[in-house]
């Protein structure tokens, strides 16, 4: 089973060695920053339906706010991206029933993902 700090590490290294990021301290630390809220915070709002009650709608309104901005580390969607979105993937199969039309750029970042072809490809049509 892999848990998600180890599929944070597994992703941070992928970026360093494959990916071309982290050039420097400043975006090491960002893109370890995302993966982290990713698997502690994000995660934890999502699937602990009392912190999901709580939690959810302030971490969307602000995460919306920034996905407005585009990628989160850069000009191309990234490790960071990867970790954010890939629990944003999860809302529309998990939680059907969540409101989602107050953060419309969370909306369209989980348009994009389920449109990427690595997505299609591991997760299929849903």
């Amino acid at each position: 089973m892999l848990f998600r700090s180890e599929s944070g590490a597994i992703l941070l290294y992928l970026a360093e060695r494959y990916g071309g990021e982290g050039q420097n301290a400043a975006q090491r630390g960002l893109a370890q920053q995302w993966v982290l809220f990713a698997n502690a915070t994000l995660a934890t709002a999502l699937f602990v339906p009392s912190n999901r009650e709580r939690e959810f709608p302030r971490l969307m309104e602000v995460l919306d706010g920034r996905l407005s901005q585009g990628p989160l580390i850069g000009e191309q969607w990234g490790v960071a991206d990867c970790a954010v979105n890939a629990y944003l993937a999860y809302l529309p199969i998990f939680f059907p029933q969540i409101d989602l039309s107050p953060y419309p750029n969370v909306q369209a970042t989980i348009a994009t993902t389920q449109q990427r072809p690595a997505y299609q490809r591991v997760m299929g049509q849903r």
